[in-house]
């Protein structure tokens, strides 16, 4: 991939205020490297977005463009933004001792968080890497995920975080292994904290379903619903969720057509499926925020009035003049 490369770093930043009360966030820290081919390029060398790696002659050689690797990792990302809105966002994370663990410390170090729960498991494990390639336009063609780190946080690291912080919110992402969720459910359990569940991607979203499904049978707790208060997927992980949550037996039903047709007369914007995933998932999870990306969000939190009874909100997207990529919308 021919273009520029430079390592992004963040300059100290530490708000007048901040929180005493700990944001602990758990899963993954990684180094993000993201190369977009050159939007300027020709129309006889540009690729078309869809076709890129169907197409062996395309696939097979490089293009004009810029390669920018970053300090990323979607519990990292989390942490890194509550703490610049002022949070006291303290990340627990697995590390290679590599040249990029050393990066991503030394880059939180510079910030001013907290990095006393970083954790180094050694045996050779290599600090996670995501590699993105993006088109002209910004969207995503292909991408390499080398996340086997994260698996290897163990649920000691998450017990001591708990026990030295008392954190009152917790949020982890389902790149982290199950015990490791079952580990930071029954924690936020028995402390009160409220969890908030990154599903993160399709296949792992279903995670934190089977950690409900461990606590519900190895730790005799007869009702789970609620031990995680919000969860924040995308639709496609949102109708995965939905299925896995009905197969499991976790929640009892599907909402009936009319109800779902009443309720689309008022959001006639969001898709009918979109409704009935998140009436089915209330019952387990009180708050879903689903990403929409161009369409925006959609909320489901209960009534003031009456907690069993959901509302759902539409939250308009923004209108951004460039987009440089898509990732995470």
């Amino acid at each position: 991939m021919g273009g520029s490369q430079g390592f992004s770093t963040t300059a100290s930043y530490s708000p007048e205020t901040r929180t005493d009360q700990p944001l602990l966030v758990i899963g993954c820290a990684a180094i993000d490297i993201t190369s977009r081919v050159d939007p300027n390029q020709s129309a006889e060398s540009a690729i078309p977005e869809v076709d890129l790696l169907r197409q062996t002659k395309l696939a097979a050689t490089s293009h004009p463009g810029t390669v920018f690797t970053s300090v990323g990792g979607v519990a990292q990302n989390i942490a890194r933004a509550a703490h610049l809105l002022g949070a006291n966002a303290v990340l627990v994370a697995s590390l290679g001792q590599d040249a990029h663990g050393t990066a991503v410390a030394a880059d939180l170090n510079r910030m001013g968080m907290d990095t006393r729960f970083l954790q180094y498991p050694g045996s050779g494990a290599r600090t996670a890497i995501y590699n993105a390639l993006h088109g002209p336009n910004g969207d995503l063609v292909a991408a390499v995920a080398d996340m086997h780190i994260n698996g290897l946080l163990s649920p000691q690291q998450i017990e001591e975080a708990f026990s030295s912080l008392r954190p009152r919110a917790v949020c982890v992402d389902a790149n982290v292994s199950m015990p490791a969720i079952v580990t930071t459910l029954m924690q936020a359990r028995e402390s009160g904290a409220c969890v908030v569940f990154e599903p993160t991607s399709v296949p792992k979203c279903t995670n934190v379903l089977s950690a409900l499904l461990v606590i519900k049978h190895s730790h005799a707790v007869a009702d789970v619903s609620g031990l995680v208060h919000m969860i924040t997927p995308n639709s496609l992980e949102l109708q995965r969720m939905s299925e896995a949550a009905l197969e499991l037996g976790l929640v009892e039903g599907v909402p009936t057509a009319a109800t779902v047709s009443e309720i689309a007369k008022f959001h006639y914007s969001l898709d009918a499926s979109v409704i009935r995933n998140l009436l089915t998932l209330f019952p387990l999870f009180p708050t879903v925020v689903v990403k929409l990306g161009e369409q925006g969000a959609a909320v489901i939190s209960p009534s003031p009035r009456n907690a069993t009874r959901p509302i759902i909100r539409h939250i308009q997207p923004l209108k951004p003049s460039l987009v440089e990529n898509s990732s995470g919308a």
